[in-house]
């Protein structure tokens, strides 16, 4: 059997499922081949957390509301709590609002939700399937692949049958994990350092707040004389929880590790009654691929960056890899991109993966530093007091970025990218925790309720658009003539709200596909033709100055 296909992908996991679901959105065929024989076959021990940037590609994706409504009580505490176990003295508490008592920040119409990947992955399928743009097929694995000028060819193999087949994409895109088959044939090297070797148990505890003093929690954090040593988080707001254990490569080892053991100092000797579902060992690591992209294959998703867990940030640097990929290849296999597009792929999702990563390391660092402190943090009396109540103050203080990192959601931006037109602004700060929105080209263009009630992020995702916000703007005709001479799809919005004009600060706004602005003015270059050459990637921008 010979396939034929605009985009293979490789993994179906939650980034191949996103990225057939946003190439589905834009009218473009791919053919996903996943080795598991239906879409999340297992409980696996993840959390789950999706940013409000990713709830912005949910909504643009039609699955916002499934997303956020999924089952969960709304009224569960996102409280973390410091204890030495269960059974043991409180540390500290940092408190936070469930759900149902939480608002979205001023800065996007969606807020950070909760949705296991037991959950997500299925919504992205059944969305996916309804779009009727993307062959999926399951049990079926990538044994090996060459490419050539035009695309790229790969042999399969049904694992169920044994059979093989054979497909010719433009394209192929591996999500298939830190392990990539994809990138280890490609020899791109996977750098960065490894951080601890941990075990992650998946618990199964109905109503654990009966088993001890500290009310319900979304995480507890175990800390002894030699700090952090696991945590508990829930996974689903109800009976499931993800027990993880901070150690040493021994502990990789599931015939030497004595899971029972630590449960029963995490519990503090309380009887609680627990099953253990799913135990894996893993390596935590902060590793990035030195190319994302080589020929016509690129890589997506933990396939080209891994990170701590310690924030979250993993899967939400994969979505923003997806959106910001799905465009590019949009363009490219309906023939609007040029070749600059794949090196901007790669110059501007590279960087955010380095500065996620980094950041996730230092909240890690956060949860296993150890100070004099510590060595009093189960003794008894006024001295063993006054040690848990400083280390709980520090860990409020330096786990804050942690827990409130919405500058890591939305402020990243693509300060070097060959289709950002740059217009000499100075670069605002890059707060982890704090996000000021501005329409910088390259940064995400501004949240600003509009007076119909939507959001005007709601207006980008097909296409680029153009905002036009003041009647003193100049004609737009030369562009839009540009746009149909080149194919380009463009769209051309007069906005003539107070507010939407104060946050975009230019009177000419270009925002691309993934919601990104990619020049503002207030008046048009010279020619508008070479400004659309540049931001779809046809042109540079050194040889548009010389031209």
């Amino acid at each position: 059997m010979q396939l034929e296909t605009p985009v293979l992908i490789v993994g179906g996991g939650p980034i191949g499922l996103a990225l057939a679901l946003d190439l589905s959105c834009r009218g473009v065929h791919s053919v996903l081949v996943e080795q598991d024989p239906r879409t999340a076959p297992m409980l696996l021990a993840k959390a789950g957390t999706l940013n409000a940037r990713t709830l912005e590609f949910c909504r643009h994706w039609g699955i916002a509301d499934q997303v956020t409504h999924w089952g969960a009580p709304e009224d569960f505490p996102r409280d973390t709590v410091y204890c030495t176990s269960l059974g043991g003295p409180l540390i500290g508490r940092d408190a936070a609002p469930s759900q149902r008592d939480r608002r979205p920040p001023d800065s996007s119409p969606e807020m950070l939700q909760k949705c296991p990947q037991h959950i997500f992955d299925p919504v992205l399928t059944r969305a996916m399937v309804a779009r009727g743009n993307t062959e999926l097929l399951y049990s079926t694995r990538i044994t090996s692949f060459e490419q050539d000028d035009a695309g790229v060819n790969a042999k399969l193999l049904d694992i169920t049958s044994g059979e093989t087949s054979a497909i010719r994409a433009q394209y192929m895109v591996a999500c298939d994990g830190a392990a990539s088959m994809v990138r280890r044939g490609l020899d791109i090297p996977f750098e960065g350092p490894t951080l601890d070797y941990s075990v992650s148990a998946l618990l199964k505890i109905d109503d654990l707040e009966r088993f001890h003093p500290f009310g319900m929690a979304e995480r507890f954090l175990f800390i002894g004389r030699e700090g952090t040593w696991a945590n508990m988080t829930s996974v689903d707001f109800q009976s499931l929880w993800r027990f993880t254990l901070v150690g040493s490569e021994e502990r990789l080892d599931p015939a030497r590790l004595d899971l029972q053991s630590y449960l029963k100092r995490a519990f503090g000797g309380r009887a609680i009654p627990c099953e253990i579902l799913r135990v894996v060992p893993w390596r935590r690591s902060q590793c990035t691929a030195a190319s994302y992209v080589q020929g016509r294959v690129v890589l997506a998703g933990d396939a080209a960056h891994t990170t701590s867990p310690t924030g979250g940030h993993g899967l939400n640097t994969g979505l923003g890899d997806v959106v910001g990929l799905g465009w590019v290849l949009e363009a490219m296999v309906k023939g609007w991109g040029g070749p600059q597009l794949l090196q901007a792929y790669e110059a501007e999702r590279r960087p955010v993966a380095i500065r996620n990563g980094q950041s996730s390391t230092r909240n890690y660092k956060s949860w296993v530093r150890r100070d004099d402190d510590y060595q009093q943090v189960e003794e008894p009396g006024s001295e063993g007091d006054a040690a848990r109540a400083s280390i709980g103050t520090q860990l409020n203080a330096m786990l804050f970025p942690e827990w409130n990192s919405l500058g890591i959601a939305l402020g990243y931006r693509y300060e070097n990218s060959p289709v950002i037109v740059p217009d000499g602004s100075p670069e605002p700060p890059d707060d982890a925790s704090v996000y000021v929105q501005t329409s910088r080209p390259g940064h995400r263009a501004p949240h600003v309720w509009m007076a119909d009630g939507r959001s005007t992020i709601d207006l980008f995702g097909a296409g680029f658009v153009l905002l036009r916000l003041s009647d003193l703007a100049p004609s737009t005709v030369a562009l839009k003539v540009a746009a149909t001479a080149q194919g380009l799809p463009l769209q051309i919005i007069d906005l003539r709200e107070s507010e939407v004009a104060l946050a975009y600060e230019k009177m000419l706004v270009l925002v691309r596909p993934d919601g990104h602005v990619a020049w503002r003015g207030d008046v048009l270059p010279d020619d508008a033709a070479e400004l659309l050459r540049i931001v779809s990637g046809k042109a540079t921008i050194e040889e548009a100055a010389v031209a």
